[in-house]
């Protein structure tokens, strides 16, 4: 290819023109990619839990009280690293790592949180059950 100086002017603007519409293409693409990614997921609804916590375990009314206050104390010192991680770093205003860090918390306590809670439901019924039956 001849050099851009050697080039007349139209022959600059189209070559200009192609290179906009390529860099063009390509952003269009990868917002298109991920438009397809993101397709399944509905805005506020987190993924279902991949795997089931209690998959195969009895009830237990006591131990159900302790895996509650265990994910609570869980998620507190996961905040407590967070945050010392981040003050450590200098606090900076782009606190990407933070907010990632963050968000996975959070999905991770709900998704235990609704696991538990359905257990909760399920000594509820049993109970009401075992009441309804009498002595």
């Amino acid at each position: 290819m001849p050099p851009l100086e050697s080039l007349s002017i139209w022959k600059r603007l189209v070559l200009a023109l192609v290179v906009v519409a390529v860099i063009v293409l390509i952003l269009f693409g990868l917002i298109l990619f991920g438009l397809i990614l993101t397709l399944d997921e509905a805005p506020g609804q987190s993924a279902p839990p991949s795997a089931v916590m209690y998959q195969g375990v009895p009830l237990d009314a006591s131990l159900l009280r302790l895996d509650k206050r265990a994910l609570d104390e869980a998620y507190h010192n996961q905040m407590l690293k967070l945050f010392g991680v981040w003050l450590a770093s200098g606090a900076p205003d782009e606190a990407t790592n933070f907010i990632n860090g963050l968000r996975i918390a959070r999905r991770a306590y709900t998704q235990a949180a609704s696991q538990i809670a359905r257990r909760e439901t399920e000594l509820l019924e049993q109970e009401r059950t075992r009441q309804q039956s009498g002595p």
